[in-house]
């Protein structure tokens, strides 16, 4: 075999390696991972101001109903990830969970395995009525 051929064999069984193992990175098991489950458009638009906690779980609902997407807000990662499989997440809308699953870093998603309720949700400007 020639210098170049075996050169450009190496290449390339060399980055066939390299992307297995970025590959096997990005998804992996995950013993738990907790945030907020919210509606796409309310998330999205909180992460862009840096905002990464509850949104109000009546108008998350009302989106998600509309067709809007089912996503977890992670606090810690500071990031929105996409529910694989909304239907298991869909009664707890709103809540602060805690996720067993599969989560992908890369497509930014989560395969749900089980789903726990950590904290009822509450909207932020819910306030007890002023007494006259």
């Amino acid at each position: 075999m020639r210098p170049s051929a075996r050169l450009l064999s190496s290449a390339l069984v060399l980055a066939f390696c390299i992307c297995g193992l970025a590959q096997e990175s990005a998804t992996r098991p995950e013993t738990a991972i907790r945030g907020w489950l919210s509606d796409s458009a309310c998330a999205h638009g909180r992460a862009e101001s840096g905002v990464f906690t509850a949104t109000n779980p009546t108008c998350a609902r009302e989106c998600v109903a509309k067709g809007k997407k089912i996503v977890l807000i992670d606090p810690d990662r500071k990031m929105i990830f996409a529910i694989a499989h909304q239907n298991l997440a869909k009664k707890n809308i709103g809540d602060y969970v805690e996720i067993a699953g599969e989560m992908d870093l890369q497509a930014k998603t989560v395969r749900i395995t089980s789903l726990r309720m950590l904290e009822k949700g509450t909207a932020s400007c819910d306030r007890p009525q002023l007494s006259n």
